[in-house]
Formats: C-alpha cells, structure tokens, sequence
C-alpha cells in the first residue's frame, strides 16, 4: 500500500512526477474501495453466524441420529465440493481455494464424526490425521494456490513425525543403533523431505505444494537441529559425539546447498555453526572444569573473549563471499 507522504518524498527526489503519484493513488483507492472496517465487520458477522450455527447443533447433538448427522455431512462435503467446482469455473480462483480449504476441514470433521459415531477404537492417535492427509491429498494437485498447501503440510509433518518415532521405538529390538541415531534419523527424513520439496517445486512449477514442503519441512528440521545442538552443549561427556555429527551434518548440507545455489540458506548455516561453537565451548567448559575453579573460569572468560573477538569477523567473511557469488 502506498501512502501520500512517502509518493511526496518520491515526487520531491525525482523518482516518479507528479501525474504518476496521482495515478498511483487512485489505483490504490480503487483496489482498496471496500474498507477495512467493514471487512472486518464482515468476518465477524460470518463468524458470529458460524458460532450461533455450531452451538445450535452441539445444543441437541444428541437428538439426532448417526444417520441424519451422516447424511449432513455427506450433504456438506458434496455442497463443497460444487462450489468449488463452479466458482473455478466461474473464474473466481481464490474463492475456489477457500472452498477447497472449507473441504479440508469438512473432510478431517467427518473422519472424526465416524470414529464418534461407529465408537472406532484400538489404533495410533495420529492414525486418524495420516488417513484425514490422504483423503484430502489430491487436493494439492487440483490447487494453484498454496492456501491448503499451509494446512495439509503441518498435517503430514506431524503425523510423520509421530509415525517415524512410534515405528523407530518399535525397531529398537532389532536394531539397536537405532535408539543411539534416532535424533539423527528423524533430522535426516525432514531433510530429505525439504530435498523433495525442493525438487518438486524446480521440476513441476504448477504444483503449490513443493514450495510449502520444503519451507515447512526445513523449518522442522532447523528447529529440530537447534535443540539437538542445546542438548550436545548441556550434556557433558555424550554431548561431544552429538556436536560432531550435527557439524557433520551442516557440513554436508551447505556444500549441497553452495552447489545448488542456495546461497541464502548457505549463510543460515553459518549463524548455526557458531550456535553449535557456543555449545561446543560451554560442553568443553563443563568436560574441562573450566567452569568450577578460578584458573578455569579465567582461560574460560580469556577463550570467550576470543570467540566474541574473532567469529564475528569470520561470520562477517565468510558472508561476503557468499553474497558475492
């Protein structure tokens, strides 16, 4: 959005005349020609009614049948599914995704309405969200947008990551260095789903959902990778291993990235690998003593101060010739 003063201070340094800030401004009054108070006014009005609907159907949820409420349902999901259908056709594309998105919804509160109704029982508690994220998959094919994309992915993400664990916990009787790699198998998987996402997102443009699978996975992975990291700087004595393989990991990871291009990335794995340096010193400081008598405490401090003088200007070099490239 363009504001008056800053088009001023544009007209003033000779950027754009006078008759384009006009222009501009009148563009900007006519994209903008329903106000904002009356949007929101809008979605609260079609909030209040959606509240006074769901609180008269829980009101006698139980005077109606298991098939009315079934027959419901199945009336809602088809009503979606056309409106769908016909504003796409229609031309209207964004009102098309937010039917699609009220599809989504439906779809994961029917799944739910036929566990409560069948008393469907003995299964995973993620199983019913794996079931509700294939149901709802082909959805991400139909989409040109990514406004399912946001909701189906954290679906997938956490029912994977609850399938994963339950099924390495499961193969700890067969394989026992998985328990000791667990925390390394699960980053690889979210990293390998950013690899595919990526892909995808190079390889078939018009799919919206290798875009968000790759933002979404790698942020898993780089919220798992900084906790993975805390955990090998606070244990003292296993934590080293843990360091080591989490710097092999960003190792690995950036020179894929350099030779693909991902200069931006690259520099995100730089602020992690002096993360991964502080936990490194704070873990060598508990292994030492440094931290527990006062010759300790002094070549601790003497080595902080090197860390604090010297990084920043490795940071700072490094980082320049990555934005060079």
């Amino acid at each position: 959005m363009f504001k008056a003063k800053k088009l001023d201070r544009l007209v003033a340094a000779g950027i754009i005349t006078q008759t384009q800030k006009l222009q501009i401004l009148a563009f900007e009054e006519g994209k903008n020609g329903f106000p904002l108070v009356q949007k929101a006014l809008a979605v609260l009005g079609v909030f209040m009614v959606g509240l006074g609907v769901i609180s008269l159907v829980a009101a006698n949820w139980y005077e109606f049948g298991g098939g009315v409420k079934l027959a419901v349902m199945f009336a809602l999901l088809c009503g979606s599914v056309y409106m769908a259908l016909r504003t796409e056709k229609a031309g209207k594309k964004f009102t098309a995704e937010k039917w699609r998105l009220g599809l989504f919804f439906l779809c994961g509160a029917a799944i739910g309405l036929i566990i409560q109704i069948f008393q469907l029982s003995g299964g995973k508690m993620y199983t019913p969200f794996g079931f509700w994220a294939l149901v709802t998959l082909p959805l991400l094919f139909v989409s040109r947008q990514k406004l399912v994309s946001y909701f189906w992915m954290p679906l997938f993400l956490g029912w994977l990551f609850c399938f994963a664990t339950d099924y390495l916990a499961e193969w700890l009787a067969y394989c026992p260095w998985v328990e000791e790699f667990a925390a390394e198998i699960l980053l690889l998987l979210f990293l390998g789903l950013a690899g595919i996402g990526y892909a995808a997102e190079k390889l078939v443009p018009a799919f919206s959902g290798g875009s968000v699978l790759k933002k979404e996975a790698l942020f898993v992975f780089y919220a798992g990778l900084f906790c993975y990291i805390l955990a090998g700087g606070i244990d003292s004595f296993s934590g080293l291993p843990r360091l080591g393989y989490a710097a092999g990991v960003l190792a690995i990871w950036s020179v894929v990235l350099w030779l693909g291009k991902g200069y931006p990335l690259v520099r995100r794995n730089i602020k992690f690998a002096g993360w991964l340096i502080v936990m490194l010193y704070i873990n060598l400081g508990k292994t030492l003593g440094l931290f527990e008598t006062g010759v300790g405490l002094i070549i601790g401090g003497a080595g902080l101060l090197a860390l604090l003088k010297y990084a920043p200007k490795a940071y700072k070099v490094v980082c320049g010739r990555v934005k060079n490239v």
